[in-house]
């Protein structure tokens, strides 16, 4: 009978860690990074765990200071990393080519890439930092014939106005890690939602550029603004609604 209330409560401390480990669909927002990270960056975690897809994901707020110093990146191979850039200009050497990047660019760098980034402006750069490895075995070569690594600038995309606001399609295509990974930037007009809440098989990553809003996630509500990240599980109802009186912008990526 001991024996058994034992290996009982050694299994629910075993559940109750996965469960601790694992992302919940919910609203995550940006913190001042104090945490020394690297050469002149500061770090700050957001969340970090297991999802639907991934086996482990970690998404960061991060600070780089001025230097000419450049700050190395070489990712694992087992891994895939994304950069956002939140607030200031970021310059990154990918593949001996140079991008003077402005907010709301996107770097996206597969299993093995090495790149650096760089300040060079009189103000800090501000930037999200992802990291995710997949649950299913490595796919490089579908990475590399969809395009590898590459750089996503933010004054480059076309805007495209509709009813609601508008868009800023990045992209979609596969990647290393999964077989979808598509980005856009919506501007969203005060008082509406984008849609009714709908499900979806990806999941989905809404980051908040600017404005207020309101997300319905399944029978709850959360509320974030400039900087907040709203995680959306797999299949988990959800519906962005601009609760303020200008246009909010947003980030929406998908990934399975």
């Amino acid at each position: 009978m001991r024996l058994s209330i034992i290996t009982i409560l050694v299994f629910i401390s075993v559940f109750s860690a996965a469960q601790t480990d694992s992302v919940l669909s919910g609203v995550y927002y940006w913190q001042q990074p104090v945490k020394k990270a690297k050469r002149n960056t500061k770090s700050a975690v957001l969340f970090e765990g297991k999802t639907h897809d991934m086996q482990w994901m970690k998404v960061s707020g991060n600070i780089l200071a001025t230097s000419k110093k450049e700050n190395k990146i070489k990712v694992p191979q087992n891994e895939e990393q994304i950069i956002i850039v939140k607030k200031g200009v970021l310059d990154i050497n990918l593949d001996k080519t140079n991008y003077h990047l402005v907010s709301g660019s996107v770097i996206v760098l597969l299993p093995g890439e090495s790149a650096s980034v760089v300040n060079l402006q009189a103000d800090d750069c501000e930037y999200y930092h992802l990291q995710y490895k997949s649950k299913m075995p490595v796919n490089t070569e579908r990475g590399k014939n969809a395009g590898g690594s590459f750089v996503k600038d933010f004054s480059q995309i076309e805007f495209k106005p509709h009813d609601k606001g508008g868009i800023r399609n990045y992209f979609e295509r596969p990647t290393a890690m999964g077989k979808r990974l598509e980005m856009h930037v919506t501007t969203l007009n005060p008082g509406i939602k984008s849609h009714e809440p709908h499900t979806h098989r990806a999941e989905e990553i809404v980051l908040m550029i600017e404005g207020n809003t309101e997300m319905q996630i399944d029978k709850g509500f959360k509320q974030g603004s400039e900087g907040a990240l709203y995680y959306l599980g797999s299949n988990v109802p959800h519906a962005i609604r601009n609760i303020g009186k200008e246009p909010c912008m947003y980030f929406a990526f998908q990934f399975e």
